[in-house]
């Protein structure tokens, strides 16, 4: 018996040493994913010190809690010196009553950019294009968060571009407009004020001199004498109206838009042509500017949707640990845990996947924007993907005490399609329906076709949707402020990526709704698309 009870003994000693090594080695992993976390959250913030545009927090006291280092560039103040203040104390005065209310639309779930001005530490003023959402914190809102792009370029080649037509519609009004008159052997025989302006010629320093010869370009001069000669000898149709280069005495270049007449004598021989012309040189420089700062803009997006796909790559890793630890602790496979640590331990699961979930939906919309999303196709029994989709929402529905209804309307036996895509968009418009309709209420799934397409209505007797919000509905991270809406929670990007990949397969989503009455949300795509190869 004594010796029983010492092996006994020694074999519970070895299962302790046993658990202890487990425990020090789940210690150790843990202590792992938290220093990888703690690397990536410092590298994450070195990125966001280098962007050159301003990322910013606010309380809801108007102050400051974390400010950017470019806003030195902005402003000449240093993060430190921002950080804690009002902003109030930065906004140019006559901009601050339509920012604050701005920013009043944003807190009620109103996605709005805001432009307004701001005042640098030497006083200087500068244009900015501000982008921000709340922040909520336990079901309260604590703030707003965003990113402040300088637009002083862009309001620059704005203000040109005004001028240049302001400065247009001064000369039509005062005739301020160049006049040359060309004979048929291509000489000058009058020219006006303002074409002595522009040429940087006097009335006697050219009259006389070939139009050719002295303002037109040698590489292209020839040509545009041959044309000429034609349009004299009536063997070619002048040019009404046209733009072309010219150079002017100091050797600069000027582009014209010209408005061409011909001339004629008493006998109706062409004798010449008679030229207004309106200096666009400012114009063309603004045009370009203009396309340069779009391809700056476009830069600036692509880098924004770059640094959502490495985000989520890289915060998927430590995620998927916390997942698969709190699992492997649930299942009890090194040890027995009490009833408060599986409550724990299931909400450190549950929380992980809606976060693995979140970051998956910014990863794919990221993907689709960046056009490197292909969709994998395939070919899937209509009756099949309908069973799959039933199966799936058997339990979901029956907890709501919900009805679900599918009404199979079409001969169509097959169709080609990316299955995880489609039924992705499918169950994320009957979750929704379900979500935003009362306990008891009934949902049904039309399928019917149009011979080019298939098409699928969910429709529900919901709470609805306004007028007003359903232009809103499919933008990205945006949410309908609804109280319902509030209660259920989301990043606003389920619908948007619906309609997304129903156009990524030459389809549409649509919606018709009425508020408090239900709605009805039609996808569509193709039966056999046009895959591109």
């Amino acid at each position: 018996m004594t010796m029983k009870k010492e092996e006994q003994a020694s074999e519970n000693s070895q299962q302790i040493a046993e658990l202890q090594q487990t425990i020090r080695e789940l210690k150790d992993e843990m202590d792992l994913v938290k220093r990888r976390s703690t690397e990536k959250e410092e590298f994450y913030k070195l990125h966001l010190e280098n962007l050159n545009d301003v990322v910013f927090s606010i309380n809801n006291e108007g102050n400051f809690t974390y400010i950017s280092s470019a806003i030195e560039h902005f402003t000449g103040y240093l993060p430190e010196e921002v950080i804690g203040t009002s902003f109030s104390k930065y906004i140019y005065p006559d901009d601050l009553p339509g920012l604050i209310e701005d920013m009043d639309r944003t807190i009620k779930g109103e996605h709005k950019p805001y432009m307004f001005r701001v005042i640098a530490k030497s006083g200087k003023i500068t244009h900015v294009h501000t982008s921000s959402k709340v922040m909520i914190k336990d079901g309260e809102i604590t703030g707003l968060n965003g990113i402040m792009v300088n637009i002083d370029r862009l309001k620059k080649v704005e203000f040109e571009l005004m001028k240049e037509k302001e400065k247009a519609q001064h000369y039509l009004n005062v005739s301020n407009v160049i006049f040359v008159a060309i004979d048929r052997n291509q000489k000058i025989t009058l020219i006006n004020r303002k074409a002595e302006e522009i040429l940087e010629y006097s009335e006697n320093e050219i009259l006389g001199k070939n139009w050719f010869d002295l303002f037109i370009s040698e590489d292209i001069s020839e040509e545009m004498k041959d044309i000429f000669n034609k349009i004299m000898a009536k063997d070619a149709e002048i040019f009404e109206y046209h733009e072309n280069p010219i150079i002017v005495r100091s050797g600069h270049e000027r582009i014209i838009s010209w408005h061409n007449s011909l001339l004629y004598d008493s006998k109706g021989y062409i004798t010449g042509v008679l030229a207004s012309g309106i200096d666009v040189t400012e114009k063309k420089i603004a045009e370009k500017e203009l396309i340069s700062a779009k391809l700056e803009a476009e830069t600036a997006n692509q880098a924004k949707t770059t640094f959502i796909a490495n985000m989520s790559h890289e915060l998927r890793t430590p995620l998927n640990a916390v997942i698969g630890f709190s699992e492997i602790l649930l299942e009890r496979k090194f040890g027995d845990v009490n009833e408060r640590q599986e409550k724990y331990l299931l909400n450190i699961n549950s929380s992980g996947k809606r976060l693995l979930d979140a970051f998956n939906l910014m990863l794919e919309l990221s993907k689709i924007e960046s056009e490197v999303f292909e969709l994998e196709y395939n070919t899937i029994e209509v009756t099949e993907f309908i069973n799959g989709l039933r199966e799936h929402f058997v339990p979901i529905i029956r907890e709501k005490q919900q009805e679900l209804s599918f009404v199979i309307n079409t001969d169509v036996k097959y169709i080609i399609i990316d299955i995880e895509k489609v039924e992705h968009s499918i169950t994320h418009l009957i979750e929704n329906a379900s979500k935003f309709s009362q306990n008891g209420g009934s949902i049904e799934v039309e399928v019917h076709d149009t011979g080019k397409d298939i098409v699928f209505e969910i429709s529900d007797k919901g709470i609805g949707i306004s007028e007003e919000n359903i232009d809103r509905l499919f933008n990205p991270f945006t949410q309908i402020d609804s109280s319902s809406t509030r209660a259920h929670g989301g990043m606003g990007l389920g619908l948007c990526l619906a309609k997304k990949q129903s156009e990524l397969h030459g389809g549409s989503l649509s919606v018709s709704s009425e508020l408090n009455k239900g709605s009805t949300f039609t996808f569509t795509i193709p039966i056999k698309p046009e895959i591109k190869k």
